[in-house]
């Protein structure tokens, strides 16, 4: 698929996510956040990678205020625009992300970088697949995270309406393990690679 055929993909599934109306938007990232809580997966990582849901994604902070509340440490992803990378950093407090690159909730800059690891990582995108390839926004982020962490079990998630039957996909392009929707929780065609790192 050319990048022209990829950005027009976008721009449909992202129509189509912008089109549900925000208290139904509520209502889904509820019912996603709801089915994180109760998967095994996520109740057994001590740390968390999140990120702050803005426009029409799913909305995070439930999860990211219940997942400080169960005693987790949570990590938020900064940009990096020169480099195209994310550097994780912790946050104790919803209310420590302020405005940051395009205009995305980040944490503040660390003095220092991070060490600690996540055990689980959380993934917004623009369309997924059921083999959990996904396609994000066009900076490749969360692709070079993906490689960088390794085997550190991922999930995506999405509404229903952002699920694809295949989305196109190039050799840098990682899927995650597992895509949650207010529906059901897919695990993606690597997924059995990972789920040993949790117990």
């Amino acid at each position: 698929m050319t990048q022209e055929a990829k950005a027009e993909l976008r721009r449909r599934v992202l129509a189509r996510r912008d089109a549900l109306a925000p208290s139904e938007r509520r209502r889904l990232s509820r019912a996603i956040t709801e089915r994180l809580l109760a998967w095994p997966l996520f109740q057994n990582a001590r740390v968390v990678l999140l990120y702050a849901g803005v426009r029409s994604e799913v909305a995070t902070e439930e999860l990211t205020r219940s997942s400080l509340a169960l005693g987790k440490a949570v990590l938020m992803p900064r940009c990096l625009p020169a480099t195209h990378e994310l550097v994780l950093v912790p946050i104790a407090a919803w209310e420590e992300l302020e405005p940051g690159f395009c205009g995305l909730l980040e944490p503040p800059a660390p003095a220092e970088p991070p060490e600690t690891p996540p055990d689980l990582v959380v993934v917004p995108g623009v369309a997924f697949d059921l083999s959990g390839y996904r396609i994000g926004y066009g900076g490749g982020y969360y692709d070079r995270l993906l490689a960088r962490l390794g085997r550190v079990p991922s999930v995506g998630l999405a509404f229903e309406v952002q699920v694809l039957d295949r989305v196109p996909h190039g050799e840098h392009d990682r899927p995650v393990a597992f895509v949650a929707t207010e529906a059901r929780l897919v695990p993606g065609r690597d997924w059995p690679a990972h789920v040993e790192a949790i117990r």
